[in-house]
């Protein structure tokens, strides 16, 4: 749990807190596809100084660009955090398991 504290008191932010912000945040890229349900695909620690590390393994839609979506949803979920926290993440891992082939309807 990441510990705050300002002239009132103290707060904390949970990995649960953090989990949810990285599922959301992925939520909004296109072509991208969480590999386990909930946000369970979301996997955060906290290093040795406090900053949350997140792990994200997902499925992308075929023939996408691997690399301009990692970097979305690393850009994404970077944001969202500082946004949301006031805390940066100083590692996002993207882990990609597999393909999903979207059929279009006739």
């Amino acid at each position: 749990m990441e510990l705050k504290r300002n002239e009132i008191g103290t707060y904390t932010i949970s990995e649960k807190a953090f989990k949810d912000i990285a599922a959301i945040a992925c939520s909004n890229v296109k072509n991208v596809y969480p590999a386990k349900k909930d946000n369970e695909f979301v996997e955060c620690k906290f290093n040795k100084n406090g900053e949350p590390e997140m792990n994200v393994s997902i499925r992308v839609k075929q023939g996408s660009d691997i690399v301009k979506l990692c970097n979305k949803i690393q850009d994404e979920i970077n944001e969202a955090v500082l946004l949301m926290t006031g805390i940066e993440c100083k590692k996002i891992d993207i882990d990609i398991q597999g393909f999903e082939s979207v059929k279009e309807k006739k």
